[in-house]
């Protein structure tokens, strides 16, 4: 285990941060740290990692809300627009109400692919931009807190010392006990 530029407790621009070569240790060392009442800053990893936001006590992600709005709205979109080319008709514009073949003004099953496309178009590229916009990660926007080789092959865990709560020694043994292949103090960029 090293423990490079041990700091008493750190200051208040660094983190104590654990790696760990295996997902099940992290998981594992998070659940553990958050029980203990240690404070966690984050986690990184290399890939998503299940049970992971569970483990640091993270509540449920509203993207998921976001996402269903943006294909309802894509829905109601391409519905709009669908029936307003082909049966809707007012004084200032005319669709274009065309009966070929005995077909009905408004074939809602033939709506159908459009619907859905549309559907899939809103809720993923509004559910891209929405999450850049939220996360501030416009074009030349610099890391705040980065850890070399985290997306490798290592995962990290970043306990925080300014929060009240903080033990270095339960930190420091409380990791290794889950298999931290390195202990060390970051300062963020």
């Amino acid at each position: 285990m090293s423990t490079a530029a041990h700091s008493p407790m750190g200051t208040p621009e660094q983190y104590l941060v654990g790696y760990f070569l295996e997902d099940d240790n992290i998981v594992a060392a998070t659940k553990a740290s958050r029980e203990a009442g240690l404070p966690i800053f984050d986690c990184f990893t290399p890939f998503a990692v299940h049970g992971l936001e569970a483990a640091q006590g993270l509540p449920r992600s509203w993207m998921t809300y976001a996402c269903f709005l943006l294909a309802l709205t894509g829905f109601s979109t391409s519905l709009f627009l669908q029936s307003y080319t082909q049966a809707i008709e007012t004084p200032l514009w005319s669709g274009w109400p065309l009966n070929v073949g005995g077909k009905p003004f408004l074939p809602l099953t033939a709506f159908v692919p459009v619907l859905f496309e549309l559907a899939v178009l809103f809720a993923g590229v509004g559910t891209a931009v929405t999450l850049l916009a939220y996360l501030r990660l416009y074009p030349g926007q610099k890391p705040k807190f980065t850890l070399p080789g985290t997306t490798d092959d290592r995962f990290a865990l970043v306990l925080d010392p300014a929060v009240s709560g903080f033990d270095e020694h339960k930190a420091r043994e409380l990791m290794q006990l889950h298999g931290a292949s390195e202990i060390t103090w970051v300062q963020p960029n």
